[in-house]
């Protein structure tokens, strides 16, 4: 499934606050004419967007082709999300504990003026960006490590060690557009927007690339930078062993 998050309060249900979870499970519970409860792979904060995202709940019976499940919910959904594709998996199948890894990318505006285009899915930095500083710091993060410098005070998770694979630049000079991906095995509550806003302070000067490994062996939330803002972060693409076929239409 894909959301775009601007209007959503995150993806958990909550009383009284429109969720993305909340309206899947509305529309899921009225197709089925039963309450319905799904399990998520990744639980995003209010603001953020998900190309991919992968749920998983039990089918209480089997009157509706699966196939037909995505096309028959567009019609109760909102406009801003819906499901792109459906299939059977097996019992032991689970949308949040069965994941390899998790790709997500930040978009960065550059350019002088912001595009109006662009407003709901990057930030806008006017600033020159000193981008290959960025890449040198990135290079302290891969790996296994303790994040909890990189993690809110409210991050549940008792253990704070988490691998990251790959952190990749790209940009695009006709957008003036700079994304950032951010592979790894699992992340903390605002892990991803908190290495953004520490490797924009290094693309602004204001610490040397050398500066994230300290902050990184402080393991001090205090240490790192802001935290980057929601709506330029969106859940991209999620790995499962030996069903991709899921998610070819992603």
């Amino acid at each position: 499934m894909s959301y775009e998050g601007t209007d959503f309060h995150g993806f958990a249900r909550q009383p009284r606050q429109r969720t993305v979870q909340g309206e899947i499970e509305r529309v899921l519970s009225e197709v089925f004419d039963c309450p319905i409860e799904t399990v998520t792979a990744s639980r995003t904060d209010a603001g953020v967007h998900a190309r991919m995202q992968v749920i998983h709940f039990s089918l209480p019976h089997e009157r509706i082709a699966v196939d037909n499940l995505p096309y028959i919910c567009s019609r109760q959904l909102p406009v801003d999300v819906q499901i792109q594709s459906a299939s059977l998996v097996d019992a032991g199948f689970d949308a949040r504990r069965s994941v390899l890894w998790k790709t997500y990318r930040y978009s960065i505006m550059t350019g002088l003026i912001p595009d109006v285009f662009w407003r709901r899915y990057a930030i806008h930095e006017p600033r020159p960006l000193h981008v290959d500083a960025m890449r040198s710091a990135a290079e302290h993060l891969l790996g296994e490590h303790d994040f909890s410098s990189f993690c809110t005070a409210r991050a549940q998770q008792i253990s704070k060690v988490r691998t990251v694979h790959r952190i990749h630049f790209i940009y695009d000079d006709v957008s003036q557009c700079l994304q950032i991906e951010i592979t790894g095995n699992g992340f903390l509550h605002n892990m991803i927007r908190i290495m953004v806003g520490t490797l924009l302070n290094v693309g602004r000067g204001k610490w040397q690339s050398t500066e994230v490994q300290q902050i990184l062996r402080g393991r001090d939330r205090k240490l790192a930078g802001p935290t980057a803002p929601a709506h330029g972060l969106c859940l991209w693409h999620i790995e499962y062993p030996g069903i991709d076929h899921l998610l070819d239409d992603a």
